[in-house]
């Protein structure tokens, strides 16, 4: 498989990425939520401002609207698509994905241990993940590559006394595989404790590593949940807002092929710190 990463901003995508030849895209963007003495740039560690790069809210649904229309070309008719986004800009994204034509088929909460509490508010403690699609009918879904394992409340038997449906495992609990919900709890890892965090930056655990830890990192599990249902094996998939590269390394160790772009040249020094690190496979376009 191969990785492709391109320091350079999604509208130099078409440069590169043929129309119709994406399967996949994955794409957690700015989200257009905090403040400029909330960010960090991540290369220096000064705040900086490039979560609010945008004046009005207006400007920012136009920039939204644009690299969903990039990435509706650029998608095969049977694609898929999954974008990431806070639940303040939540309609932002269900409007705009409606505007370029894509069929929103599900939106699923993604239940998260991040952030701070308020005195003054509820904590927040999910964000939404949009998954869509091109064609009203036809995508891939790889329904037994994601299905999870249950714990059986009522173990019901066939007539000859056999489980149905259900097995004891390796732990002596009766189980089942249940097909999976739009609430995601099985990632809310603490993110300074994410393995791939450690893999890059530097922590009390890796002192030895030189690089930022990036803010906004998704676990890689989560990415790669969405890469084994709506992908497959050599498969293309894409990511405008590449980050710490985790859909890069997702899709390489799901042996996917991807293409990622991301403005922030150490992003490039993340990626390429954790190939280093997390992959055993040297044949990558960098």
């Amino acid at each position: 498989m191969s990785i492709q990463y391109f320091n350079e901003s999604f509208e130099n995508s078409d440069l590169y990425i043929p129309n119709q030849s994406v399967d996949l895209f994955f794409l957690d963007p700015p989200y257009f939520i905090s403040g400029k003495s909330k960010t960090v740039d991540l290369e220096t560690g000064m705040r900086q401002d490039w979560d609010c790069q945008w004046k009005s809210v207006d400007e920012y649904k136009n920039w939204t609207t644009s690299y969903l229309k990039l990435a509706y070309n650029q998608l095969k008719p049977t694609g898929s698509i999954y974008v990431c986004i806070s639940w303040q800009h939540s309609p932002i994204i269900h409007a705009a994905l409606q505007e370029v034509g894509f069929n929103i088929i599900n939106r699923i909460t993604w239940k998260r241990d991040k952030g701070r509490g308020s005195n003054k508010n509820w904590k927040s403690m999910h964000e939404d993940i949009f998954f869509a699609t091109k064609d009203k009918n036809t995508w891939t879904f790889n329904i037994d590559n994601v299905k999870i394992k249950k714990d059986v409340v009522a173990p019901y038997r066939n007539a000859d006394g056999t489980p149905k449906d259900w097995w004891v495992d390796e732990d002596g609990n009766k189980v089942r595989l249940t097909h999976p919900g739009n609430l995601w709890d099985e990632f809310c890892v603490p993110y300074w404790s994410m393995t791939e965090v450690k893999s890059y930056a530097k922590t009390k655990k890796t002192p030895q590593n030189t690089l930022i830890k990036h803010n906004t990192q998704k676990p890689k599990d989560l990415v790669k949940r969405a890469i084994l249902a709506s992908s497959n094996p050599g498969d293309l998939v894409c990511d405008y807002f590449s980050g710490s590269g985790t859909t890069a390394i997702a899709s390489e160790e799901l042996g996917r092929n991807s293409i990622v772009f991301d403005v922030n040249k150490n992003c490039i020094e993340m990626l390429k710190t954790r190939m280093q690190n997390e992959l055993t496979r040297s044949n990558f376009n960098i």
